[in-house]
């Protein structure tokens, strides 16, 4: 491809994504962009499934499709080598897990010229992961407002500049000025990024004109998975960098917290079991609410699978947030103990 001529590059981070990229990929291809004008950069985590088989079979079609190869494993590396390898003006970053309109491309490029906004994205549109009640569950849950708070992107509401979309699109010297995506980060670091582009005065518009669907995780057990390491990685976002703490993502650490609290405080004085008996009415007549939008919407069993679903995920996010922080001091106290032993015996040394 001549670089001259690319206007967009794509970046895709993958890992074991045989039963999405092909898809993911023919929606792409599919847009109305002619094919000379974008790359499409699948970085992979040396994945174990067919995955790079799939890719490889569709480059021998479509050359302006390339596959890296990514050692580490995790999204923040695979972005940072797709940013470095692309040639485009525009840099998209795409998810293996999506597909996209045929107009997707196009109206990014045309709303970020119109916006002037650093970062531009739309609707996320969630599908179940699977063909079952828990999995459409899960998926409904996720688009709701009781559930996720004030994530414009998934609720609606576009048009307004926000502090997150999903994905994004990029004018390419945006990495230049604001740096890369944290490497540290396994997780949360499209939030950190988008905190330090505010930070340095970006803006980040949500347009009504871009949407994408996502397919959601499939099962109750990976959806408890997914709030594990949510919480984990939220914890050691906000004591790495600062700058990408958000009450959103902290109202489940308050839940937990305050839950887990009262009960505890409750062996010395009832008055925190009323608290927490308090807290618990609240929460289940939210969740319910939530239960009752859903299933006027999708049909009357989901009214009742919908509250334990959120407790669920909400306690588990807001625990292994808690989690997060007790690591990330457990770290930082055995680093300290680390170099007051290397001090120590560094003044033995100096002292013989």
């Amino acid at each position: 491809m001549d670089p001259e001529r690319c206007l967009v590059s794509i970046v895709i981070p993958m890992r074991n994504e045989e039963r999405y990229i092909r898809a993911c990929l023919n929606s792409i291809l599919a847009n109305d962009v002619p094919h000379h004008r974008y790359e499409i950069l699948v970085v992979d985590g040396d994945s174990t499934d067919r995955s790079r088989e799939v890719v490889a079979q569709m480059q021998n079609e479509y050359p302006q499709i390339q596959l890296l190869r990514n050692k580490a494993g995790t999204v923040p590396p695979a972005m940072n080598i797709g940013i470095r390898a692309a040639r485009g003006k525009y840099i998209l970053r795409m998810d293996a897990h999506s597909e996209y309109p045929s107009d997707y491309i196009g109206n990014c490029i045309e709303e970020l010229e119109r916006t002037g906004a650093e970062n531009v994205g739309g609707r996320l549109i969630t599908k179940p992961g699977a063909d079952s009640f828990v999995a459409k569950a899960i998926a409904y849950l996720t688009q709701n407002s009781i559930a996720v708070g004030n994530s414009k992107y998934r609720t609606g509401g576009a048009g307004r500049y926000v502090d997150t979309v999903p994905f994004g699109a990029f004018r390419r010297e945006v990495f230049d000025r604001v740096g890369l995506f944290r490497e540290d980060l396994t997780r949360h670091q499209d939030f950190e990024f988008n905190a330090r582009l505010r930070h340095a005065g970006g803006k980040i518009f949500l347009s009504p004109r871009i949407y994408l669907t996502y397919y959601n995780v499939p099962n109750f057990a990976k959806f408890v998975r997914q709030a594990y390491l949510n919480g984990i990685w939220c914890a050691r976002a906000w004591t790495r960098y600062p700058v990408c703490f958000c009450w959103r993502h902290a109202a489940p650490l308050v839940f937990a917290a305050g839950l887990l609290g009262a009960l505890a405080l409750g062996a010395m004085a009832k008055l925190f079991l009323w608290l927490a008996l308090f807290g618990l009415v609240v929460y289940v007549a939210a969740a319910s609410a939530a239960g009752v939008q859903i299933a006027s919407k999708n049909g009357l069993r989901y009214l009742f699978i919908t509250p334990p679903l959120m407790f669920s995920y909400h306690l588990v996010y807001g625990a292994s947030t808690i989690a997060g922080f007790f690591g990330v001091a457990v770290e930082r106290l055995s680093l300290l103990k680390g170099r007051a032993s290397e001090s120590v015996s560094g003044s033995q040394t100096d002292s013989a």
